[in-house]
């Protein structure tokens, strides 16, 4: 992600607008965004990050189109084999996205796939 980071603020002319660069400016390697992160903490990153939505918003340059989940942050997975578990022994016939609302921790939970390969993620 940070080298990602990099690569757009290289490349991207509205990008540099936005972070107050010219075209002529150097740009940060990704070594900046680790060092900054550690320096700031991921706390405060986020506070800033979510005033600038607001302000945005606000604005009316920004508008809400769609919301990601990072699932791997998510602990309720480690309650799934007993959550199945409770639904088959209540006679479904596995836990799934129609019932897993009901046997699930976290009632937003929902099974899918991601990439080619079909590989089950939980979301």
């Amino acid at each position: 992600m940070r080298r990602e980071l990099e690569a757009q603020l290289r490349d991207s002319i509205a990008l540099r607008w936005f972070c107050g660069l010219t075209i002529d400016d150097d740009t940060p390697d990704h070594t900046y965004f680790c060092r900054t992160r550690k320096v700031l903490g991921t706390d405060r990153i986020a506070k800033i990050l979510f005033k600038i939505n607001r302000q945005a918003k606000k604005k009316g340059i920004m508008h809400k189109v769609f919301s990601f989940v990072d699932s791997s942050a998510i602990k309720a997975k480690e309650t799934t084999w007993q959550e199945r578990d409770k639904a088959i022994k209540e006679g479904q016939e596995s836990l799934n996205n129609t019932n897993v609302d009901k046997y699930s921790a976290d009632s937003d939970a929902r099974f899918g796939f991601k990439g080619k390969e079909q590989i089950l993620v939980w979301i």
